[in-house]
């Protein structure tokens, strides 16, 4: 049989033999088609002249292959094809090597309105980002901030990229290799950014969540360690990202307490009571403070006085602060037979300097200079013995202040010098 009807039949066989969509062996017969027409193409120039019916068969053939491209193109895959025409035909592919693109500008034109909801879905991500940004600002720079920006900000470029011709290549390649038809790859990207989209908005809403957590558990590690500024810095970080950490303004209180920043921890124990007006260590530290920062001593009793009638409800190591705080509010108010009883009361229950310092006031302002002596001289070795501490993490044990020795020993002096 002469090359050139045989080249011919083999063409003939290759096309009858057609691969569709979801032949295992499709790679391999379009293959062998393409193949084929170059065999052809080959014999032609090495015997071009030849009759009209081979030739007239040959473009019957050929209209055929074109009329396949579509169908080759979805069995095969374009990058697959495109891959095949590089190899084979690197500098100068024919025809029959071009399916690929043949099958795409015979496709009907992806509706162009896919885009604006995909354009949309992507500031819409923007916008969300930058909200997170604003949030996070209260809770500073830390790890999990930075990395959960880092997370919405590359899936809102991804999202973004859905409307971008690079991006729509890429998905169109991922669409060819799950065999999607094209006809519903526009919705499908719109699916894709709207789904980005959400996980950005997923992230936006727990990120501050975590990254409170995060402020919240690191208060409570720096508390512990006794770097109350920082701790107090901590907590506050948490409040501000996430105001369902409303129970932390007693901690923050606390540590804002300890690093003597009274100010700020009146203020965040009044927003503790707030909270929970049942908290009587924020109640007792409160009324301190009252009485030592702001000269209110009528608000400090106001404070401890529904405590102390429900006494028999309130723990056991709080009596003593309460009594004591009562008693130094009385004190300066003048009410020195109030004071002195509530100050005993309190001695009875713990054997603390402050009671201590603050009787020996008392007695002094009574003219009972032999008993303020005693009860000063109690404050020194108790003072001298220990520093203010934090007892269990919500109450004070001692919180007398420092110039309060320097004082107790000037006044022991002066009984001396008599």
């Amino acid at each position: 049989m002469p090359r050139i009807e045989h080249a011919i039949d083999t063409y003939r066989i290759a096309l009858d033999s057609i691969a569709t969509k979801g032949d295992s062996d499709a790679a391999s017969k379009v293959m062998a088609l393409l193949l084929a027409r170059d065999e052809l193409a080959r014999a032609l120039i090495d015997e071009p002249n030849q009759t009209q019916a081979k030739l007239i068969d040959i473009f019957t053939l050929d209209e055929r292959l074109k009329a396949a491209a579509a169908a080759i193109d979805q069995a095969v895959g374009r990058t697959t094809l495109a891959g095949w025409r590089q190899s084979i035909h690197p500098l100068k592919s024919p025809w029959w090597w071009l399916l690929d693109e043949r099958a795409a500008a015979a496709e009907p034109g992806q509706n162009p309105l896919w885009t604006i909801p995909a354009a949309l879905l992507f500031v819409l991500s923007l916008s969300v980002i930058a909200d997170t940004i604003t949030t996070l600002r209260n809770g500073g720079l830390n790890r999990l901030s930075v990395f959960g920006t880092l997370m919405q900000t590359v899936l809102a470029i991804i999202a973004g990229s859905t409307f971008l011709t690079s991006g729509r290549e890429w998905l169109e390649q991922l669409f060819a290799k799950f065999k999607i038809n094209r006809q519903v790859q526009g919705g499908l990207r719109v699916l894709v950014a709207l789904g980005l989209f959400l996980l950005t908005l997923g992230i936006s809403l727990l990120l501050p969540y975590l990254v409170a957590r995060y402020r919240n558990d690191e208060g409570g590690r720096l508390f512990v360690a006794k770097q109350y500024a920082n701790a107090a810095q901590s907590y506050q970080q948490a409040i501000a990202l996430d105001p369902s950490y409303m129970r932390d303004h007693f901690m923050l209180a606390l540590a804002y307490d300890l690093a003597r920043d009274y100010p700020n921890a009146i203020h965040e124990y009044e927003l503790s009571l707030e909270f929970n007006s049942n908290n009587c260590s924020a109640a007792n530290n409160l009324a301190r403070l009252y009485i030592l920062e702001t000269k209110n001593y009528d608000g400090a009793l106001r404070l401890v006085k529904p405590f102390i009638e429900n006494l028999q409800e309130m723990p056991p190591e709080s009596h003593y602060h309460l009594f004591k705080n009562r008693g130094w509010a009385y004190l300066e108010l003048h009410n020195l037979e109030q004071a002195r009883d509530d100050l005993m009361w309190a001695l009875t229950k713990e054997d603390a300097a402050t009671a201590h310092y603050l009787l020996g006031r008392v007695f002094e302002e009574q003219g009972q200079a032999a008993d303020a002596k005693a009860q000063w001289n109690s404050f020194i070795q108790l003072a001298t013995k220990r520093q203010p501490i934090a007892g269990k993490d919500d109450q004070f044990n001692d919180e007398f202040e420092p110039n309060w020795v320097a004082h107790a020993y000037d006044e022991l002096l002066k009984g001396e010098g008599k």
